[in-house]
């Protein structure tokens, strides 16, 4: 049957219509396909943006976290050094050398710190005899420096280590020179630590040349009995030069991130990087002028402001977000557009599952993508659990701190790795934050799959549905156990005494203290026993102070053993040593307890071989008769203590002296 005009028309238009669709299909997909690539590549600019801003802020919290550690440290050490001698009413150099190495080797945390000493506060007339006195402890040439006339001078005393660098500044006068002297003034009037602008130290030569700090910490005389600061009589400062790229470096090796590799940090002295305020630049990028895209955070400490800085290594991602991927991603998205399009024109029929195929194969890029990131380039150890608490995944950084490999905790509860040192109060507190705020941070104890017990840093945070209703829980851990070790090896070089383990006078006053403010509250009373060793000077001079100190250890186990559990021994200098009995009975309870220590220090000293005869004066004060603050009962048992020295037939004596009525 022949075919009408008007059909065939129908028809061509028909096969011209589907040709132009064939034909225009590959280019639909090349255009789709690039502006996919341009949105890819735009979502990957952006996240690279956003990952400049988070390694950035992480590196800064880590730098500022770690300098501001170190500084503590720092200021601690010098706290101790404060005890000592406020322990004593005069500090023989080796004692202080003693001392120093005692710290050192305890804490580690010594990287960037010159050393750790004492500048003594000399008003002008008695500059002389002060010259006079060091020159006669084996410094003939000692004298105080720069010369010239003024009213008040101080002088570098003590300085350990006492090598050729530190020498260079013994006997320098650090108040002559206007930047140390507005932090020592500022120390000596606030009573606090305080942090000095920049300096050039005097143990720096031109070889290694460095930009320097120092920190102060006032001692004085009166050993921390007046009010205020201010009102007190100053002694002088203890204080440590810091040279800024050992202590910053020190700082960049501590912090375990590979991000840090190449990446510049600039610390300033002030809020504004000034280049005259510059402490501290490890790639000279501010001589180079290669200083683009710096990102700044404020370091507060010791009165002072820092300004820390970082600018990130050319090879990772930039400010921008254009990075190595960025470049890949497009190139790959160019490529692929263009392939597609080809294959489209040939298998133009099946462009719908190819189109599929894509999308699946882009999901499960980013999917892999996020996974890479998230558990695998992770510096800590993250686990994620649903909200039953079951493990659903963990990265290998937790693998290496639990010693658990995946496949044994996938599904296991995550308080398999409970250590027994919290109640359950502990772990209710946290999860009702979790359920609460979403979050919970803090430091906790973990059993390892080793049975070892380590302390970790835990951060939880809860990532909730659409209805706002917890699905995952994501924690990340940090093993701060040794962080915590030299932490508290410090808190308790502050708190003892070195030679006996005892605690010193700086911990007997704040338990005092504390202990008659509870005896005051529950209306109980509280016992003190000054003990002051007889014949022990002969000790030292006939035996040497090697057996001396033995012979103070020896003692120091014995009245260990005599006193109570609960009651607190403490070594207040010399051969003088005081007992604190927080919950006293009557004063014969307390004189029997006196005459125990009498008879434990007159016991031969078999461990010696020796012939060594001592004995103890003791004097007995007791709350409230003989005292109503630390002050008053630490002189009437002290005063108790010489009248038992005087009186030999009776060597324990209780004091005499009644408190006011008005304490």
């Amino acid at each position: 049957m022949p075919v009408g005009p008007r059909i065939l028309i129908q028809r061509l238009r028909r096969r011209l219509g589907t040709r132009d669709a064939v034909i225009m299909m590959p280019w639909l997909v090349l255009a789709l396909g690039l502006i996919t690539t341009a949105g890819v590549s735009e979502q990957t600019r952006r996240f690279g943006s956003q990952e400049h801003q988070r390694i950035e802020s992480t590196l800064l919290d880590n730098l500022i976290d770690t300098l501001r550690s170190k500084l503590e440290i720092d200021i601690t050490m010098l706290a101790a050094v404060v005890g000592l001698f406020n322990a004593s009413t005069e500090v023989k150099r080796d004692e202080f050398r003693n001392f120093y190495e005692t710290l050192a080797l305890n804490t580690g945390q010594l990287d960037g710190v010159q050393g750790v000493g004492f500048s003594s506060w000399i008003p002008g007339a008695q500059l002389p005899a002060f010259e006079q006195r060091l020159r006669q402890e084996g410094f003939p040439k000692f004298v105080v420096r720069p010369p010239g006339p003024r009213a008040n001078y101080s002088a570098i005393e003590f300085l350990e280590p006492f090598d050729w660098r530190n020498q260079r500044a013994f006997g320098y006068d650090m108040y002559a020179e206007p930047v140390r002297r507005q932090a020592m003034q500022r120390a000596a009037q606030t009573g606090n630590a305080s942090l000095s602008g920049k300096v050039r130290l005097l143990q720096e030569t031109e070889e290694d040349l460095q930009r320097g700090v120092l920190i102060y910490v006032p001692i004085y005389t009166d050993k921390g009995q007046q009010p205020g600061a201010s009102q007190r009589i100053l002694r002088g400062w203890a204080y440590s030069p810091l040279r800024m790229n050992d202590v910053v470096n020190s700082a960049i090796s501590a912090i375990n991130n590979i991000d840090l590799v190449g990446t510049g940090v600039l610390v300033f002295d002030g809020t504004k990087p000034n280049a005259k305020d510059l402490l501290f630049d490890n790639l000279n990028l501010l001589n180079r002028n290669e200083l683009r895209h710096p990102t700044y955070e404020k370091l507060n400490i010791g009165g002072r402001t820092w300004l820390v800085g970082v600018q990130l290594a050319p090879r990772l991602v930039g400010p921008n977000g254009i990075s190595s991927a960025y470049w890949i991603n497009l190139l790959m998205g160019i490529s692929a557009s263009t392939v597609s399009a080809l294959i489209t024109r040939m298998l133009v029929a099946n462009h719908l599952a190819t189109k599929q195929a894509l999308l699946i194969s882009e999901a499960a890029a980013q999917e892999r993508a996020l996974a890479s990131t998230v558990f695998d380039e992770s510096g800590q150890g993250i686990i994620v659990s649903n909200p039953e608490g079951r493990i659903l995944m963990a990265n290998n950084a937790f693998t290496q701190l639990t010693g658990y490999r995946n496949s044994e905790i996938k599904g296991q509860r995550a308080s398999l790795l409970k250590s027994g040192r919290h109640d359950n109060a502990y772990y209710a507190e946290m999860w009702n934050e979790l359920t609460n705020k979403g979050f919970w941070e803090g430091d906790i104890w973990n059993r390892l799959r080793s049975g070892e017990i380590r302390n970790h840093h835990l951060n939880i945070s809860t990532v909730r549905d659409d209805d706002l209703q917890p699905r995952y829980y994501v924690g990340m851990l940090q093993d701060v156990t040794k962080r915590r070790k030299r932490e508290e090896a410090v808190l308790y070089a502050a708190n003892h005494d070195i030679l006996t383990g005892l605690a010193n006078r700086s911990m007997l006053m704040e338990q005092l203290e504390s202990h008659l403010a509870l005896a005051k509250r529950h209306g109980h009373a509280v016992g003190l026993l000054y003990l002051d060793l007889d014949g022990f000077k002969p000790v030292n001079d006939r035996f040497g102070h090697g057996i001396g100190d033995r012979v103070l250890q020896i003692v120091a186990d014995r009245f260990r053993n005599v006193i109570r559990q609960g009651d607190l021994l403490c070594r207040q200098g010399g051969d003088e040593f005081v007992v604190l009995v927080p919950q006293a009975g009557g004063t014969e309870q307390l004189e029997a307890m006196a005459w125990k220590l009498v008879e434990a220090s007159r016991a031969a000293f078999l461990e010696l071989d020796k012939v060594i005869e001592i004995s103890a004066s003791v004097g007995v004060a007791r709350f409230p008769e003989h005292g109503n603050t630390c002050e008053q009962l630490l002189a009437a048992a002290d005063n108790a203590m010489y009248t038992a020295k005087r009186a030999k037939s009776n060597p324990v004596q209780v004091s005499r002296v009644l408190a006011s009525s008005n304490g």
